[in-house]
């Protein structure tokens, strides 16, 4: 089951209350979506993934709050930037970035090396290219590339190497198989996993995660209201710098926190998954 990382943390920042209208960018199993209906807010629920766009509005009928909850699929660039969503209509809009508890939970998808399963990875499953297809696919210097930019792997090129090396004998083509060719290739040095950021690399580079947000900040900004708030939750420093960034750069929106909240210690005891949240709030002047 997933739960919802800075519940307390977001529902005060968002302020939900009767007469209010949210979007819920990255809707997941809808666990901040179902706080905010809880308080008699009304909440447009995007999400790509078409299977848990689907169990979330299950969800959020079971609990009894289908009347004020609208869900839409579609990338969050996409949603944010279409006339579905009018400008300046929203009091809040939420984005609970990366991967979902279902997508790492649910082996088929390909996300979880704690699964033997094929390398997909995947959000919105009409997508043509898959994280085999990178890994297969790609150059060394490319391979290299990529997992120093987006998983900020060190030993980059000794992984890309052991990867070329070993599809020149056989395709690449679960997560068990890249994650022991890892793990074989730099050890293991921690508790993490040493296949996590190569991992992240390419779910980010399968899904366009860091162009997809700098597209929808723009947009979302266009779409909140006087007064109204962005509140964003990463995982990660690429896309906390991108948040970041965007603060900085846009006048008309100001801080609410002078730094990036984190999860409580009793939190990510509760919620190993939750450790590395960082949440940003601003709004809009």
């Amino acid at each position: 089951m997933h739960t919802p990382v800075l519940l307390q943390e977001v529902t005060q920042a968002l302020s939900p209350a009767p007469g209010k209208r949210y979007v819920d960018a990255t809707l997941g199993y809808a666990g901040h979506t179902i706080a905010l209906l809880a308080a008699g807010a009304e909440v447009v629920g995007i999400d790509q993934d078409a299977d848990i766009l689907e169990l979330a509005t299950k969800r959020i009928q079971e609990a009894g709050y289908s009347k004020h909850f609208t869900p839409m699929h579609a990338s969050f660039a996409d949603a944010l930037s279409s006339a579905r969503l009018p400008d300046a209509s929203y009091q809040g809009i939420l984005f609970d970035l990366g991967v979902s508890s279902f997508q790492l939970d649910t082996p088929s998808r390909g996300f979880s090396f704690r699964f033997d399963a094929p390398l997909d990875m995947r959000m919105d499953q009409s997508l043509t290219v898959t994280a085999k297809d990178l890994v297969n696919g790609l150059g060394k210097k490319e391979l290299t590339e990529l997992f120093l930019t987006l998983g900020e792997e060190k030993q980059a090129g000794k992984i890309a190497r052991a990867i070329c090396e070993r599809r020149h004998k056989l395709p690449i083509e679960t997560t068990g198989q890249l994650a022991s060719l890892i793990e074989r290739t730099i050890g293991k040095s921690s508790r993490i996993h040493p296949a996590t950021k190569v991992f992240q690399a390419l779910r980010m580079a399968v899904n366009s995660e860091r162009d997809q947000l700098k597209a929808a900040l723009p947009s979302a900004l266009s779409k909140l209201a006087v007064g109204g708030i962005l509140a964003l939750i990463s995982f990660h420093s690429l896309e906390d710098q991108i948040i970041e960034d965007f603060f900085a750069k846009t006048p008309s929106l100001t801080p609410l926190y002078p730094n990036a909240i984190s999860p409580s210690i009793a939190e990510i005891h509760a919620n190993p998954r939750a450790r590395s949240a960082k949440l940003r709030v601003g709004k809009k002047l």
